[in-house]
């Protein structure tokens, strides 16, 4: 009965990621990713939200979107963009909650939102930061191969100050359990993947555990030569930073 009930679990869990294995949309928020054209990745989202009747798939897949271009924001310091999507984006996420599917990948949007909300106001993190963990170990509670739980996990302990319980080395092990789900997922050519794969680099770098940090930008950029942000940012500073060639 247990095994039933776990097979079940994956299945659901599978059928909630199908609209990211290939889309029309996949390709092009894939191509402005690399690029770091957000005008292009703008455009897709404008498109898809304008759309009538969308489905429950075509509306996950939108949330995703979403989610990158608000985290985008807010590394941009673009408050009021923010803003303006964080409130869409909840209640996206609110009507999906409400037909009771894919509760695990929602939860993890949860607590994602939580934290987007502290980033404009961290008058808020004592309030909502625990409302953040609790969704996103419900996410991975509900479904422990929900890469998008771990990724929440990791940020949470990333960026949360270490005087408050935040640890580097905990987002790290959060960060490498939702990569090796992901992978496991057959998901390719994603930009949820290179983003996380960028992240881990960051995070052996605030380590500072350069030959780890230095492999990670090599695989993404192996994987991907052409995405912009790692080979002509982050790598490049690294390098730069580390006095390496």
């Amino acid at each position: 009965m247990r095994l039933k009930r776990y097979t079940l679990t994956s299945l659901l869990a599978l059928f909630a990621l199908l609209p990211l294995f290939s889309t029309p949309h996949k390709e092009l928020i894939y191509q402005a990713y690399i690029s770091g054209n957000m005008d292009a990745w703008y455009a897709v989202l404008n498109s898809m939200n304008a759309k009538a009747n969308k489905t429950f798939g075509e509306e996950l897949e939108l949330l995703n979107y979403e989610y990158g271009y608000i985290g985008w924001c807010m590394s941009k310091k673009k408050k009021k963009m923010a803003r303006e999507y964080i409130d869409r984006f909840d209640a996206r996420l609110e009507r999906l909650q409400r037909e009771g599917k894919s509760l695990a990948v929602l939860s993890a949007y949860k607590s994602a939102s939580y934290g987007f909300q502290i980033g404009l106001n961290r008058a808020k993190a004592p309030f909502l930061g625990q409302k953040s963990i609790a969704a996103a170990e419900r996410s991975v509670k509900l479904d422990p191969k929900n890469w998008l739980g771990f990724v929440q996990l990791g940020n949470i302990d990333f960026y949360k100050p270490a005087i408050f319980g935040g640890s580097k080395k905990d987002a790290l092990t959060a960060y490498l359990k939702a990569e090796k789900v992901f992978v496991n997922s057959g998901l390719e050519k994603d930009w949820n993947l290179l983003s996380l794969w960028a992240q881990i680099a960051l995070t052996y770098e605030a380590l500072e555990d350069t030959k780890r940090a230095e492999a990670y930008y090599l695989k993404i950029l192996k994987a991907e030569p052409n995405f912009k942000w790692v080979r002509d940012e982050l790598y490049v500073n690294f390098k730069k930073n580390n006095n390496l060639r």
